[in-house]
C-alpha cells in the first residue's frame, strides 16, 4: 500500500539570501515545524522528496524554515509553490475542538434527532470560520462550522451532528 501523505504547508517565499523558506502553515499544532527533522516536498503527494530541516522559526502566522543543502536564495526560490507533507503517522493529534479535513470528509451529517443532512464532501478553510461542503438530496450545501449549528463532531463514528436551522438544508428551488 502507499503512504498516506498529510499536507501541513505550502512553501510561499524565499526568506533572506541563505536559502530560508516562508511557509504557510496548515497545522494548528503549535511549534510543529521545530518538531520535524525531515518532510517531503513537492507538487503533489505522488511526486515528492525528502527534506531535512535545518532551522524552523515562527514569524507570525507563517513559519520560516530553512533546509540542508539549500543554502542559497535562487536554491530556495525554486522551491517556491511546493507543497510541505508528512506522513499520516507522523501527525500530532490537533487541539482540542479541532479536527484533521482528511477525517471530516466523508462524515455523515444529521441532527440530534438523527435526520440524514448529507455527507462532507469537502471543507472550506476561510478567516471567519470553516465551512463543510455537504452533498445533500444532489446539491451542495454550505454549512458555517460554528457552534451554534455544528454542535458535536465525531470522527471516530464520521458523523456531525448539526442544529437544524431554517433554510439551509431546504431546496430554495423546491416550491
Amino acid at each position: 500500500m502507499a503512504q498516506e501523505l498529510c499536507m501541513i504547508g505550502s512553501i510561499v517565499a524565499a526568506h533572506g539570501l541563505r536559502g530560508g523558506l516562508k511557509v504557510q502553515s496548515f497545522s494548528d499544532v503549535p511549534g510543529r515545524f521545530s518538531r520535524l527533522d525531515v518532510v517531503l516536498i513537492g507538487r503533489t503527494p505522488a511526486r515528492v522528496r525528502p527534506a531535512r530541516i535545518s532551522e524552523a522559526s515562527s514569524d507570525g502566522p507563517r513559519v520560516i524554515l530553512q533546509f540542508e543543502d539549500f543554502d542559497d536564495r535562487d536554491a530556495a526560490e525554486a522551491l517556491v509553490g511546493l507543497n510541505i507533507y508528512v506522513e499520516e503517522t507522523e501527525m500530532e493529534a490537533p487541539p482540542e475542538g479541532r479536527h484533521f479535513i482528511h477525517d471530516l470528509i466523508g462524515c455523515t451529517v444529521q441532527t440530534a434527532s438523527g435526520e440524514y443532512r448529507g455527507t462532507v464532501r469537502d471543507v472550506m478553510l476561510l478567516p471567519a470560520n470553516d465551512l463543510y461542503v455537504v452533498e445533500f438530496e444532489g446539491r451542495e450545501v454550505l454549512v458555517p462550522a460554528v457552534p451554534a449549528i455544528v454542535t458535536q463532531v465525531n470522527t471516530a463514528e464520521k458523523t456531525i451532528t448539526v442544529e437544524p436551522v431554517p433554510g439551509l438544508f431546504e431546496d430554495p428551488d423546491a416550491d
